[in-house]
């Protein structure tokens, strides 16, 4: 019964991290980066912090003059929404 529950919870696992990890392309990170250079405020983002949202685009930790955000975009690489982080 162990070894069942064990091996659930690890395809669980495995699954949901699969999932995460869908890369993106080439055009689609320098789509995002494009976007994000454009904003004001000088901004930046790595790209290991670009990731598929929603059918969009979700960029963590994005760096601009006045602070952190995260900003989300739609697939034609507008900006939605930009939060900033505390």
């Amino acid at each position: 019964m162990r070894i069942l529950a064990a091996a659930l919870a690890l395809t669980f696992v495995t699954a949901g991290s699969v999932y995460a990890m869908e890369a993106l392309t080439e055009e689609q990170v320098e789509g995002v980066q494009q976007a994000i250079k454009g904003m004001p405020g000088g901004c930046t983002v790595e790209d290991t912090n670009i990731e598929m949202e929603n059918g969009g685009y979700e960029a963590d930790d994005v760096v601009c003059e006045d602070g952190r955000y995260d900003v989300y975009l739609d697939k034609d690489f507008k900006v939605t929404k930009k939060v900033k982080e505390d």
